[in-house]
């Protein structure tokens, strides 16, 4: 109880936002908080939604993630949410654009907040768009310019690229090499199939997408036939 107690302080949670559960994966140095909207919310889903998933600000030297179901009227400011086609927190992002305003390069900012190489490229990206709040053009543009790895931006498609749509929709489904890969999407296309409403067939795309971030030293074959399958004609949404 205390460990609820303390989450739901460090959050900043407010009735009738609360904590559900914690997980401390002491390997990776992740801390996992489960949230809902009171107690029927707790281990519930909406009916056709999931779960989302976002890294929200450090607590210490763990990285914290943050998981909840989005109900159909939130408030879009909550700094523990975040957008359901991103994998950040409002927070974190705030985060991010303070430091970068105090003076900080944007690689410094990723090596402080301990936000690894896709998750910066993902933040960099709504940094240079323009879209995350209180981010001043100059701002934009000098994020715009750093590098923040090796990785190279866009090898991965973003979660609203229809290639994911595709690739759980196609009636032959994509060559893969990797076992576990090849049962991941084995068992997402038939749960993409009976899913209802965009914001649950999102959610499975970014299950599928953040493997691909995961794994994507082992996966180049499988990249390129992603971008194989961008330059293709559409076979439908399975919609």
């Amino acid at each position: 109880m205390k460990d609820l107690e303390l989450c739901r302080h460090l959050l900043g949670l407010q009735p009738p936002w609360d904590v559900g559960r914690v997980r401390l994966d002491e390997p990776s140095g992740e801390l996992h908080l489960y949230l809902g909207q009171g107690r029927a919310w707790f281990g519930r889903y909406r009916p056709g939604s999931g779960q989302s998933r976002w890294r929200h600000t450090n607590i210490g030297d763990c990285a914290v993630y943050v998981h909840a179901a989005l109900p159909e009227q939130v408030d879009a400011d909550l700094p523990f949410l975040g957008p359901v086609d991103q994998e950040f927190t409002h927070g974190l992002a705030q985060r991010v654009v303070t430091c970068l305003q105090a003076g900080l390069s944007y690689r410094q900012v990723c090596e402080l907040l301990l936000i690894d190489v896709h998750l910066a490229w993902q933040i960099r990206h709504a940094l240079s768009e323009g879209t995350l709040p209180g981010t001043a053009p100059e701002l934009a543009q000098r994020v715009s310019r750093e590098t923040v790895g090796d990785a190279a931006p866009g090898r991965i498609p973003p979660s609203a690229d229809p290639v994911w749509r595709q690739l759980l929709t196609d009636d032959e489904p994509m060559p893969v090499r990797m076992l576990s890969l090849k049962l991941l999407l084995a068992r997402a296309r038939q749960e993409f199939a009976q899913l209802h409403g965009e914001e649950a067939r999102l959610l499975k795309i970014n299950d599928i997408r953040r493997f691909f971030i995961k794994h994507e030293s082992q996966l180049d074959e499988e990249i390129d036939r992603l971008a194989a399958l961008r330059g293709s004609p559409m076979q439908g949404d399975g919609s």
